[in-house]
């Protein structure tokens, strides 16, 4: 029996993101899933490569990012999160280059899944806070 979407989610945060585990994408990210409104833009990223692309770029960026999970609530083939993460703007991406700053934001993601991997995930998360305490503001 796969994990529930409630692990997969808990799995996706801890393995991936606080792991910086790679290889882990393509273990819990459907090759046909969507996840909506990633990056600062907001954008959309469609298969694991693309999750990869964001990541990695991410990372560059916030190589010491970590999340704290806070709550999951699980409903079927679908589980939310809240959580935080605290990270430092060092590295230079995004078309930014890097401050120095470190800051906390807080954020909700769902998940849908199916046979164990995530299909869709919603995503919504304090980019202005970001954007703003990392000086990540648009050229005049």
């Amino acid at each position: 029996m796969p994990p529930s979407a409630g692990t997969i989610l808990r799995l996706w945060f801890e393995e991936v993101w606080n792991r910086k585990d790679v290889s882990l994408i393509e273990t819990y990210f459907a090759p046909d899933g969507v996840t909506y409104a990633l990056d600062l833009s907001g954008a959309d990223a469609r298969g694991p490569a693309a999750f990869q692309a964001f990541f990695e770029e991410f990372l560059a960026s916030f190589p010491d990012i970590h999340f704290t999970v806070h709550d999951v609530v699980e409903d079927g083939d679908r589980a939310a999160g809240r959580w935080s993460a605290r990270l430092t703007h060092s590295g230079d991406g995004f078309g930014f280059t890097a401050s120095g700053e470190t800051v906390t934001v807080t954020g909700m993601s769902m998940v849908r899944v199916e046979n164990g991997m995530m299909v869709e995930s919603w995503n919504e998360w304090d980019r202005l806070r970001l954007a703003t305490a990392c000086r990540m503001t648009a050229p005049a």
